[in-house]
């Protein structure tokens, strides 16, 4: 998780709060400054800081559960597809073509 990830999160439960900046900053004890350059992901909050905020905000960590972006890789995912959507007998043979186009290719190398 990266700084802009925890504070897109933490600006996002601030609305859903109903609470601007300066009452979360006074709050948590913290400058309003501070809190705008957490949000914008300029920096990470202490860890005693980011307890605070997830107190006042009512949220827990898990709360923050953000998935890694990652960079999807089109044919993989069209493999992926028919393979989930194949019968035992068609994995069967998917495996058999795959071995076979596998030693050809490392025949070719």
């Amino acid at each position: 998780m990266n700084k802009k990830d925890i504070g897109n999160k933490i600006k996002e439960f601030r609305n859903i709060k109903g609470m601007t900046q300066a009452e979360l900053a006074e709050s948590v004890n913290m400058h309003e400054k501070q809190i705008s350059r957490i949000e914008t992901g300029v920096h990470f909050p202490t860890f005693d800081n980011f307890v605070k905020i997830l107190e006042c905000l009512d949220v827990e960590l898990k709360d923050f559960d953000i998935k890694p972006k990652v960079k999807k890789n089109n044919l993989k995912s069209k493999v992926q597809k028919i393979i989930n959507h194949a019968t035992d007998k068609e994995l069967k043979y998917y495996v058999s073509v795959l071995e076979s186009l596998q030693k050809c290719f490392k025949t070719t190398k």
